[in-house]
């Protein structure tokens, strides 16, 4: 009775040096969805020195242990297992099972005296069928990987169009709100300009007319003043004389004025028709004479 670790191999044309597993083949199983599939398994098992005698005495040498106790234990649990799930779910949940019958396989040898050192499974052959099946979801869903891939990268591409001509359309818009606000202010500053013009015509105009008006008072008054001395002098020429006398004279400046010889040589004298001057022409040559030399 060997009481070092023994491998035993439940795969079809595989077996360890010792043979005890020569008559062990891959497991069949079933799945709860009805798929047969074949796994390999692997156990290690340790009889313990001390419960080696109790082995031997219970199944007389390894080979039986192995027929006994090993094949159908191992045999019915995965085949159990197998049952209680699906076949793509035992597929991607192998870790775990290695481990569920890693737990369950020694419990159950313990009570041979028997210790489970770990138990493995090694491959998992699925039909064909299913590999099919498997192999074109697998595709499928590569190729919606793939498409999506690709529809994200149309949808990026799209994006950075949209923000390339989003951009220029904005520097566009940009351009056209700086040339409207050019022409706005070019707009109000000819505004203001012609209104400038217009106030600057305005002050002048008012400044021309007050001028005028300044200059006209001031002509209106040297007139009236010029006028008013003018009178005041004729005044006072009536107050030093009597106004007859003053016409006399006014008339006489005005005789004088013209060039005429006003006093002839000879006052008095007889007429051409042998009268003498009257005394009107006598005293107003005297009148004459005598305000002509006043007024020299």
């Amino acid at each position: 009775m060997p009481t070092a670790n023994v491998v035993l191999n439940w795969a079809t044309g595989k077996s360890e040096a010792h043979q005890l597993d020569k008559n062990l083949s891959t497991i069949t199983v079933r799945s709860a969805d009805g798929f047969k599939f074949n796994l390999d398994v692997s156990q290690i098992i340790h009889i313990p020195r001390n419960d080696a005698p109790k082995v031997i005495a219970r199944f007389g040498d390894m080979s039986a242990l192995v027929t006994q106790v090993l094949e159908p234990t191992i045999g019915n649990y995965f085949r159990n297992a197998a049952q209680g799930s699906d076949i793509i779910d035992f597929l991607k949940n192998r870790s775990l099972r290695q481990n569920e019958a890693r737990q369950a396989i020694s419990a159950a040898l313990t009570e041979y005296n028997v210790g489970a050192v770990d138990t493995l499974i090694g491959d998992i052959v699925p039909p064909d069928q299913l590999m099919k099946t498997l192999t074109d979801r697998k595709i499928a869903e590569q190729e919606r990987v793939t498409f999506e891939t690709q529809r994200l990268a149309q949808s990026v591409r799209q994006e950075l169009e949209q923000a390339t001509a989003l951009a220029a359309t904005q520097a566009k818009v940009v351009d056209a709100e700086r040339q409207v606000a050019i022409a706005e202010f070019s707009a109000r500053a000819t505004v203001k300009s012609a209104e400038g013009a217009g106030q600057a015509k305005k002050i002048n105009a008012e400044a021309d007319a007050n001028v005028l008006r300044t200059v006209g008072e001031a002509q209106a008054a040297s007139t009236k003043a010029v006028g008013a001395a003018d009178a005041e002098v004729i005044r006072l020429k009536i107050n030093s004389m009597e106004a007859g006398n003053y016409a006399v004279v006014q008339v006489a400046e005005a005789l004088a004025k013209s060039g005429n010889k006003l006093v002839p040589d000879v006052v008095a004298a007889a007429g051409g028709d042998g009268r003498g001057g009257t005394l009107v022409d006598v005293l107003l040559a005297g009148l004459v004479r005598d305000s002509v030399k006043k007024a020299v």
